[in-house]
């Protein structure tokens, strides 16, 4: 009663509500719904995981019962909450590893962090493998400074070393150590999906792109298996840094039966607080063997999907799915389609996304060698049918594609599936599309594909200013075209593919609305927009990271947005990102996080 007498509600009056009670009302708040209108309201009411109101004060005031809890906002904003739609890091981890952080470095110092690591008896000796994390490529200082093997050679070890890059993750350094246990050589063919780089005397310089490094890395002895019971609880510690940072649902592109398993005994042991989408890693040999990949993701999706424990909405596309209208209001975990990878990252050194025109050369002519326009890992006669099968099988694909190339032939094998299967809408998806054709701007809109993209890239960075824009030359100003793609009249959804680069969201926002960063005064070539493209407006950038989202996962008529009938995935934050200046976006922390009328997260503060 006290909690309704400070609601501003009469005895009298609690006493009438009681009936229509609701188990949680907000009041006094700041609610942006990204309904149709953007509209804003006052308060809201959840029962049984689902929003049963929205509107003003005294309209909530009805809901109002014995058992309700209410919350006073006292102003705050309350938006839904955010839908990841390309994320890879869904577990801690126990290991020590040998980590750069992606910090500027000179070769010198390069060198000695990674003599640090070779010095740590926790991180391995003699012949054993260091395994190091996180060089930013483009980062070398003095700015255009090429990674090469010579760098790790002059350290003097027997043991050899794989340097996993930062923010684009495509490639790999190794040592010569590393190249001669691979027998990779002068004459060594490059493998499917993958490159091996030469220096100019034709010999492997230790830059190993895409599955080129498997070549390598496959020698590296697995670690010690983490129990189940462990791996679970670390699962569930990210999941809390899920919750923290606002997470609501997220989408895993290229996940494996093991990686399923744990997700679903964690959601057994009520840990999972998110819903979980789950995308199967595909490579070459399963497409060109699809019958056999087919018997594969089906029977994944068999042993470990749960229908009951989803709601039927997120199913109802799939053509062996009958239409209902269950609605589970606590996350379930999905097996929602295939990861298809047709090319590989714009950046140099590496320049493996598939491109219409050649990269340009450090003198800004145009390439000549081999691979001038990137590696198209996949082509049409290949990609088209299996795309089109997969709908009919009821599976997603979720197409990596960053070169305007790549995007394209996505994007013709999304066409080829639209007239193969009429009346099935998988809200198919392009990862990152970073380079995108104007003539392509609009099929995204027109074909009903989602581009889930990496927000936070579209600024002035050493992975774009340094390493690519020079080689792309007047296209550069088509480079994170996500105003485009939305202007044409298709969606763009967050995709951060954490954890590349640092876990933050609201930056991600922030760079999708502004197109710049602070860099402060040590770094003033990074000052200003990223390049001509305008970005979203704050309106648009929201619906990107909530609806759009929901959308790519086909929950947009239960979550991405406020309204009544929707389940209660919501967050609270601790600033109105309406009223802010635009920059002040990336300082936004949650005070709470909903998910099917639960709190998962809620600030000591708050």
């Amino acid at each position: 009663m006290a909690a309704l007498l400070g609601a501003g509600l009469t005895p009298a009056a609690a006493g009438a509500a009681t009936s229509l009670g609701a188990d949680i009302v907000l009041r006094n708040g700041f609610i942006y719904t990204v309904d149709k209108r953007d509209s804003v309201a006052k308060a809201l009411a959840v029962r049984d995981g689902r929003i049963v109101y929205v509107g003003t004060n005294a309209g909530a005031g009805k809901y109002i019962g014995e058992g309700t809890e209410v919350i006073d906002l006292k102003g705050r904003m309350v938006m839904p909450g955010l839908h990841e739609g390309h994320i890879h890091d869904i577990s801690r981890s126990d290991r020590k590893r040998c980590d750069l952080k992606a910090e500027p470095l000179t070769v010198k110092q390069l060198q000695a962090k990674v003599r640090a690591c070779l010095d740590d008896p926790e991180l391995g000796s003699g012949t054993d493998f260091l395994e190091v994390d996180n060089l930013y490529m483009q980062f070398l200082r003095p700015a255009g400074t090429t990674p090469h093997k010579s760098m790790l050679d002059a350290l003097k070890t027997k043991r050899p070393i794989v340097i996993h890059a930062a923010i684009t993750a495509h490639n790999i350094l190794v040592n010569q150590n590393a190249l001669d246990l691979a027998k990779i050589t002068s004459k060594t063919p490059d493998p499917p999906q993958g490159r091996i780089d030469h220096d100019r005397n034709g010999e492997p310089n230790g830059l190993l792109q895409d599955s080129a490094g498997d070549l390598v890395t496959k020698l590296i002895p697995p670690p010690p298996p983490v129990a189940p019971e462990r791996a679970v609880e670390l699962a569930g510690l990210r999941m809390k840094d899920y919750s923290k940072e606002g997470i609501t649902s997220f989408f895993v592109p290229g996940s494996g039966r093991e990686e399923i398993e744990i997700f679903q005994k964690l959601q057994d042991e009520g840990g999972l607080t998110a819903r979980a989408h789950f995308a199967i890693w595909s490579r070459l040999q399963d497409l060109r063997e699809p019958k056999a990949f087919y018997r594969e993701v089906e029977k994944i999706r068999a042993e470990l999907e749960r229908p009951e424990e989803i709601s039927s909405a997120v199913l109802a596309w799939r053509p062996d799915q009958k239409k209902g209208s269950r609605v589970v209001a606590e996350p379930g975990v999905v097996v929602a389609g295939v990861k298809i990878m047709l090319d590989g990252i714009v950046q140099y050194p590496a320049q493996t996304a598939a491109m219409l025109h050649p990269y340009l050369d450090a003198d800004g002519k145009p390439r000549k060698d081999k691979s001038a326009r990137g590696e198209l890992y996949i082509g049409p006669k290949l990609l088209n049918p299996v795309v089109a099968e997969l709908e009919r099988r009821g599976f997603q694909s979720h197409v990596h594609a960053i070169g305007d190339r790549a995007v394209r032939t996505a994007l013709d094998a999304f066409a080829y599936a639209r007239t193969a299967n009429p009346k099935i809408r998988a809200h198919e998806t392009i990862a990152h599309a970073e380079v995108v054709d104007p003539a392509d701007f609009r099929r995204f809109g027109a074909l009903d594909v989602t581009a889930s993209m990496g927000l936070q890239w579209a600024k002035p960075a050493p992975d774009s200013t340094d390493a690519v824009k020079p080689y792309l030359g007047p296209r550069f100003d088509l480079y994170e075209p996500t105003k485009a793609i939305t202007k044409g009249g298709g969606k763009v959804s967050l995709g951060s593919d954490c954890c590349l680069d640092p876990f933050d969201e609201w930056f991600d926002l922030e760079a999708a609305v502004l197109r710049e960063a602070d860099w402060g005064k040590e770094f003033p070539q990074y000052a200003g927009k990223v390049n001509k493209l305008p970005g979203l407006t704050l309106a648009e950038g929201i619906r990107a990271v909530t609806y759009n989202g929901a959308y790519q996962m086909h929950q947009e008529k239960i979550t991405g947005s406020l309204e009544k009938g929707k389940l209660a995935d919501l967050i609270v934050l601790d600033q109105n990102i309406t009223k802010v200046p635009l920059d002040d976006i990336s300082e936004t922390d949650v005070l709470m996080t909903m998910v099917g009328g639960k709190q998962v997260w809620v600030d000591p503060k708050f």
